[in-house]
């Protein structure tokens, strides 16, 4: 307890210091209580699933870091060799197509357990004191998220400053040691540098966004599908100054026929055998809880067919008279939440409100959350994995929506100061 407390205070002190120049700043109150709730619910996951589920991957992970820790004190050459593909191209026989998955299957394992492995050198193998430290580590995904969209929308700072670092839901899954928070670390580094790159060109903002790209391929590759095609429309939009929202349906328009076409063009690779081989890992599980969903065949006529079951699973689900357990309940509410705030946003009185086009990021991050969204709903069956996957695309939206409320309540008060000038 001593320890994880120390490792609290110091990364706080650390944030403080790191962001006190950034526009717009977080006050010293502001950062403690957005890093000390990512922390505690970092602490609060790994409490639960050891004492309510006999453990999960977090512990999984934090076991692989501690056999690490041995590793890197007694023989740090191999530890850091392990880094390198040699023993995947030495497993494969040289076969280059089966060396890189195996490759980066184990390199997604290694750059998490030997992360965990350097800290343990500080913490001693303390698992609390370990989530603190990955608490901090990924709370630069919230910070960059929040600097992004506060860019355009500081108007509604306290609501954005909830979204993106208290709203437990989201914050939870994002929270707990694996794979989930450094992708979501290295989305948001994507999203901030890729907006920079695009609005001033320095190389550098480039480099960082391809490290991040290349870090989201490392921890879940099958994004690339739905995320590819929105960053080619979110650089030809702003390349050409097309409106973001036609090159985005149309760049997303073609890679649709160019997915479905690969089930009749033979010698290409068919791109819904994709998703159906991911579907049929998943279905191979075991698990309490499983949501209906019917088995996918690569062509486009099942994917029709199951479209209703992925959407009500991954947009409606679980409905509140069916959660089971503190963790569904939690997940009902927050899926009324999100329409409820969806619901706020289209009702909300003025006629000016859809004027404004909104960032370009805005249209990546629409698109990519929906098709994420609908991903999830075609593959996975268990409503604990749904909600852990989506945490992200849910966070996205939840930003988005919250964006346009502040689009529509600056420009009523803009109205409302115009409409009270005396002449």
């Amino acid at each position: 307890m001593v320890i994880t407390l120390l490792f609290f205070l110091l990364f706080t002190f650390l944030i403080v210091r790191l962001t006190r120049r950034s526009t717009p700043t977080l006050s010293i109150g502001e950062v403690t209580l957005a890093f000390g709730l990512k922390a505690l619910l970092a602490c609060a996951y790994g409490y639960i699933f050891l004492r309510y589920y006999h453990g999960d991957d977090t512990w999984e992970i934090h076991a692989g870091g501690l056999e690490e820790w041995k590793i890197l004190t007694t023989t740090p050459v191999q530890f850091f060799l392990d880094l390198l593909p040699i023993n995947a191209w030495k497993q494969s026989g040289g076969n280059l197509s089966s060396a890189a998955p195996y490759y980066i299957d184990k390199l997604e394992w290694h750059l998490q357990v030997k992360t965990l492995a350097i800290a343990n050198l500080f913490t001693r193998g303390n698992y609390y004191a370990n989530a603190v430290f990955f608490s901090f580590l990924t709370f630069w995904g919230h910070f960059l998220l929040y600097r992004l969209a506060t860019r355009e929308y500081a108007g509604n700072r306290n609501w954005l400053l909830f979204i993106i670092f208290g709203f437990p839901p989201v914050l939870f899954w994002l929270s707990g040691i694996r794979s989930d928070g450094w992708l979501f670390l290295c989305f948001a580094g994507l999203l901030y540098q890729g907006d920079k790159w695009m609005k001033e060109k320095r190389p550098a903002s480039l480099v960082y966004a391809l490290i991040c790209l290349t870090g989201i391929f490392i921890f879940r590759n099958e994004l690339l599908l739905v995320l590819l095609p929105g960053l080619l429309a979110w650089y030809l939009s702003a390349k050409r100054q097309h409106r973001p929202v036609r090159a985005f349906l149309i760049v997303y328009g073609a890679a649709l026929l160019l997915v479905v076409a690969s089930t009749y063009i033979t010698g290409i690779p068919n791109a819904l055998q994709l998703v159906v081989n991911r579907q049929q890992a998943f279905l191979s599980l075991t698990g309490n809880t499983r949501f209906a969903l019917s088995e996918l065949t690569p062509h486009a006529g099942s994917f029709l067919q199951v479209l209703p079951q992925a959407f009500t699973n991954a947009f409606l689900r679980p409905f509140v008279w069916e959660a089971r357990g503190p963790l569904q309940i939690l997940s009902a509410l927050e899926v009324l939440f999100f329409w409820g705030l969806l619901v706020a946003m289209l009702v909300r009185r003025n006629k000016n409100r859809w004027q404004a086009p909104g960032p370009r990021w805005h249209w990546l991050a629409l698109f990519f959350s929906v098709l994420y969204y609908l991903l999830i709903g075609f593959v996975v069956p268990f409503p604990g994995a749904i909600v852990r996957y989506k945490a992200i695309p849910e966070l996205l939206l939840l930003v988005l929506m919250v964006s346009r409320l502040s689009t529509a309540s600056n420009t009523e008060k803009a109205s409302n100061s115009t409409a009270n000038v005396t002449p």
